[in-house]
């Protein structure tokens, strides 16, 4: 028996573990996959040609190329012949599904974002995107909800049949996490000068719904009051020099690096004293699963798979979104307490290691592709 042939359909650049794992614990005999991108060849691109499959980089990010990404996904969807489509984030979906739709392939959506559009502020904006994400919801034969905010979104407020969703996350493994050694954190701490001061990392985008402004008021206070702490934002974004505006204004600017997009991102987030997130969207933070694989201390916003990510609270902190004064009351609380938060954080790995196990987040794919080409 042929295996079922899946095609994904995404829009990423950089390696992405969650697509490794599926890609190295899902059976070849029962799965063959392929990919296309709508970036650019590059790491993404070279990490699954080395795992021996095929994937197209079309660099047709741009909304002017509509007609020519249509074109070229049509033809790969020709060559491919793919039993399912499996699409993912808003964009690749758009084309992904209603290209399926017309060639009469099944098609599975995994929804990588939480209530974000149902935030936006402009209503006629909000009700444009929903009418688009209800086409979704109905194009697709199944939706994978990778944390349970996400699930509530589409079951609650969409109404999809909850029959139609399956709460899967991201899968992990423990091999790139102990690949960070006890030598590479003491160099990294280092090199950035994490010692002598309470060192806070944060990484994410820098993007206004990133919720940096509220770290930052979080933050001011403590160090006016004598809180010797330094906060290290790994990430890159078109908000960078509204945050230098903001961070000067507060007289904290010294007291921020501004380290941009690095590929020793695990290292720095082992290296830190405290992981910060106060973000106020994400669907589920691979960033939040990091630190914790990490076993470092944790203090984020309770927004959508914050909670999965934390069993609740139980291995971190969480506080409201968008609420400085919770986010300092707690900073403050797991600064005087941190040696009991780096034991919550280390019993947080093991949770992780089991809910979110690899080799049982392929299979549970896998008998979703099964159950969508059988009906």
């Amino acid at each position: 028996m042929k295996p079922h042939k899946v095609l994904h359909i995404l829009d990423v650049d950089k390696e992405a573990f969650y697509f490794n794992n599926l890609c190295d614990f899902t059976p070849r005999s029962e799965v063959e996959f392929s990919f296309i991108t709508l970036a650019p060849a590059g790491e993404f691109t070279k990490s699954i040609e080395k795992r021996g499959l095929r994937v197209y980089g079309l660099d047709a990010r741009s909304k002017r190329q509509i007609l020519s990404t249509v074109t070229k996904i049509w033809k790969i969807l020709k060559i491919e012949k793919p039993d399912i489509v499996h699409a993912h984030l808003f964009y690749p979906s758009v084309l992904g599904l209603a290209l399926a739709r017309l060639r009469k392939i099944k098609t599975v959506l995994t929804r990588h974002h939480s209530d974000a559009l149902h935030l936006l502020p402009n209503k006629i904006k909000r009700s444009f995107y929903l009418t688009i994400e209800n086409f979704h919801n109905h194009s697709a034969d199944h939706i994978v909800a990778p944390s349970r905010m996400v699930k509530k979104c589409l079951v609650e407020w969409e109404n999809v049949p909850e029959e139609k969703v399956s709460l899967i996350p991201y899968g992990q493994t423990s091999e790139r996490f102990e690949a960070v050694t006890e030598d590479i954190i003491r160099r990294k701490r280092i090199e950035l000068g994490m010692s002598g001061h309470i060192s806070l990392v944060c990484v994410s985008r820098l993007f206004d719904r990133k919720g940096h402004k509220y770290l930052f008021d979080a933050v001011a206070p403590l160090i006016k009051n004598g809180l010797n702490a330094k906060l290290y934002l790994v990430g890159e974004g078109e908000y960078r020099k509204k945050l230098e505006y903001i961070a000067s204004n507060l007289g904290i600017l010294q007291n921020i690096e501004f380290l941009g997009w690095r590929e020793d991102a695990l290292a720095i987030m082992a290296a830190a004293d405290i992981v910060v997130h106060p973000s106020l969207e994400d669907a589920l933070s691979q960033s939040l699963i990091e630190s914790l694989m990490l076993q470092r201390p944790i203090i984020a916003t309770d927004i959508s798979g914050a909670a999965d990510t934390l069993d609740g609270g139980k291995y971190g902190q969480l506080v409201p979104p968008a609420d400085s004064n919770s986010f300092r009351i707690a900073l403050k609380e797991v600064i005087e307490n941190l040696d009991a938060a780096q034991e919550k954080a280390k019993l947080g790995r093991e949770y992780l290691l089991e809910y979110m196990d690899a080799k049982h987040v392929a299979a549970k794919y896998l008998n979703i592709y099964k159950k969508v080409l059988a009906n």
